[in-house]
């Protein structure tokens, strides 16, 4: 009898679930990718998907890699209605990783959000997506009505 009601529970869940968008994708690329997805109707959550800084003009060394990584986070932060202040979680991928480049990320994390930081993981890694990308962040937003 509890296996046949927790059945209907999860039926009726998930006829709601389906009758409902339950996200909504900010700015999507050609490639389907989207910059970040927004949780809507009951939830205030952003999503923000890795955000990289390469450029086709400038230098792309880690430093500037970094400065326009978080130039383009607080871009879609910006698009969704949101700001650093509101940003809960991060991550930092690094390749090659070493004392210097974390020193840098802390500055620039400082810098941005102070004193009280989001909870942050740092995952040095090979390779990222395409050779010459040093850094991507991601992040998750809440979204202030």
């Amino acid at each position: 009898m509890q296996f046949n009601t927790l059945i209907g529970a999860f039926s009726s869940a998930q006829a709601l679930a389906d009758s409902k968008q339950i996200r909504q994708a900010i700015t999507p690329t050609q490639y389907g990718f989207s910059h970040a997805n927004a949780v809507i109707e009951s939830s205030p959550m952003l999503y923000v998907s890795g955000q990289i800084g390469t450029s086709k003009t400038g230098s792309n060394d880690f430093y500037s890699q970094v400065d326009r990584s978080f130039d383009s986070l607080q871009a879609v932060l910006k698009k969704s209605g949101a700001d650093f202040k509101d940003v809960v979680k991060i991550t930092l991928l690094i390749t090659n990783y070493d004392p210097e480049k974390l020193g840098y990320m802390v500055k620039k994390r400082k810098a941005i959000f102070g004193d009280s930081p989001p909870a942050s993981t740092l995952i040095p890694v090979t390779r990222l997506y395409t050779d010459g990308v040093m850094f991507e962040i991601d992040a998750i937003a809440i979204l202030r009505k």
